[in-house]
Order: structure tokens, then sequence, then C-alpha cells
């Protein structure tokens, strides 16, 4: 049933950005997970933790849990897996005894290394028709939303 009233803003779906920013992002974490990560025994969290590792090593878990957007509670679990399966380890910050840092193991390493070329492939084929303009476009005003929100 559609709107009458003047005052509200248009809800529909084709309209609401966040719907559309979801559905894409839900899709791209199926096909990621269902062709490429299942086959390399990760989670989509621990390939984006994997990511973000690889291009900084040793962070702490609050900011891989800030950068990432996922509850620090919830990424220390996820860390423990990782762990289990020799992707990172985690080692006392050399400046701060008490906290603690995450690093890449050479296991994680390789099983990112495996994983991003056909993750970037499927991300090419999202953007498949967009010029370059276009793409540095979108980028910067995600960029510039997400800036909103953090």
């Amino acid at each position: 049933m559609p709107n009458d009233d003047p005052s509200m803003p248009d809800a529909s779906l084709d309209h609401n950005i966040a719907s559309q920013m979801a559905s894409i992002i839900f899709r791209l974490d199926q096909i990621l997970r269902d062709t490429i990560l299942r086959k390399l025994d990760l989670t989509y969290i621990h390939f984006r933790v994997l990511q973000y590792l690889y291009e900084k090593d040793g962070r702490q878990i609050g900011e891989i849990a800030a950068a990432i957007v996922v509850r620090q509670p919830v990424l220390s679990r996820v860390i423990d897996q990782m762990e289990e399966r020799a992707l990172v380890r985690r080692s006392a910050d050399p400046q701060d005894s008490r906290r603690m840092r995450v690093y890449l193991t050479d296991h994680g390493r390789s099983r990112y290394q495996e994983a991003w070329p056909p993750a970037h492939e499927l991300l090419e084929t999202s953007l498949k028709g967009f010029k370059g303009r276009e793409r540095e476009a979108l980028r910067r005003l995600l960029k510039k939303m997400a800036a909103n929100l953090f």
C-alpha cells in the first residue's frame, strides 16, 4: 500500500539506500562464502580480520573491531577460533604488556593470499560497467557516508 502522507519520507525499497547497500553486501558475502571462503575453511569475519591484518599486522583487538565493525567481545571469540586454526597469533604489546596485539601467521597470510584474488574478481564483477570516475566517486561517497556514522 503506497504512502499517501506527503510529510512521510519515501520508504520504498527503490529509494532506501541502506536497504540497497545491505542487499549488495549480503549477496557479496553469500557468493564469497559459497565460492571461495568455504574451500579455504574461512568465515566472512575471518576474511575481514585477515584482510585488515594483511594491510598492517600487529593490531590491537579494539582497533580491529572498530575497523571491521564488530563488537569487541564477538571479535575476541573469533580471534580465539582463528588462533585454533593457526591463522593468527596473539602477543603482548611491546610498549604495554597489559595489551595484546594480533599478528598473522604464515598460514593466515597464505590463506588470505589465496582468498583475495577471487574475492577481488568478485568485486570487479560487481562493478562491471563502472568507469574509473564512477568507481572513484562511489568510493569517495561511501567513505563520506561512513565518516558520518563513525
